[in-house]
């Protein structure tokens, strides 16, 4: 199981979206995800969920002034990952430099009214040229987990970015699935999603990226790749059936600090 940004035991668990030819095979998956008992089904504009990212802690904890989002811990401790999958990083070095990375975000968001006068939301996210990078688990917790000021171990953070450090980028997929009180209501943060299951059950949730770039250590090429798949139990707590987050070396190795 995955409990993101919290610490369980001795190991933290963190769960911290082209062209419009993009959007029809996305516009299938999201249907796939729809309740079967739909009284009828409305696709809300994807700025509906996007403008809700970065918005659940003001200030922001972990990288601020960068507003919070979902990163990934793997299943084995080792690793810690953060992927712009919303472009929140891309829009405050945009705002900083007057310069893109080129962050493209891509989706479908589908509401479905429900017999009980709930609705359930399907989001699918496919973002391109996302910035990306991981840290040691072992060294955040060595740090106090001090996110902002823990090296990396693969790729930049956004501030050595904006110092005009190279970025490590790639592409996300991004599906969940959550329930809300009504129709048309605002859509929430993905953090509060993942930290309070209950609220939004039942949720699924499936994260995939890969991110291509150098290992801080030894300014080798490797890749960080991140899958990560969810859903909540009976008990409504939210269960990861997969938890990789690996960085793997083009001539082997993998970042270790």
């Amino acid at each position: 199981m995955n409990k993101p940004l919290a610490i369980q035991q001795s190991k933290l668990m963190l769960v911290f979206t082209a062209s419009l030819a993009i959007l029809f095979p996305l516009s299938g998956k999201a249907d796939s995800l729809i309740d079967d008992n739909c009284i009828n089904v409305t696709k809300r504009p994807l700025s509906d969920f996007l403008n809700a990212q970065g918005t659940l802690n003001d200030p922001p904890q972990f990288f601020p002034p960068v507003k919070d989002y979902s990163g990934w811990a793997g299943g084995d401790g080792i690793n810690f990952a953060l992927v712009d999958y919303a472009g929140l990083a891309d829009k405050y070095i945009q705002a900083q430099t007057g310069h893109s990375i080129g962050t493209k975000v891509h989706g479908v968001v589908l509401e479905c009214a429900l017999p009980n006068g709930k609705a359930q939301v399907s989001v699918t996210l496919i973002t391109t040229k996302a910035l990306g990078f991981a840290q040691s688990i072992q060294d955040l917790v060595n740090n106090n987990f001090d996110f902002l000021n823990t090296p990396t171990i693969f790729g930049t953070k956004v501030q050595d970015v904006i110092n005009g450090a190279k970025p490590a980028t790639g592409s996300v997929d991004l599906s969940t699935t959550f329930s809300i009180s009504a129709p048309g209501t605002s859509l929430p943060d993905l953090i509060d999603v993942v930290f309070n299951p209950a609220a939004y059950a039942p949720v699924k949730i499936s994260f995939k990226s890969t991110t291509r770039g150098k290992c801080t250590n030894s300014e080798a090429e490797a890749h960080l790749d991140v899958h990560q798949v969810g859903a909540t139990n009976e008990s409504n707590a939210l269960v990861f059936q997969k938890e990789k987050v690996s960085i793997n070396g083009k001539k082997g190795g993998n970042c270790g600090s």
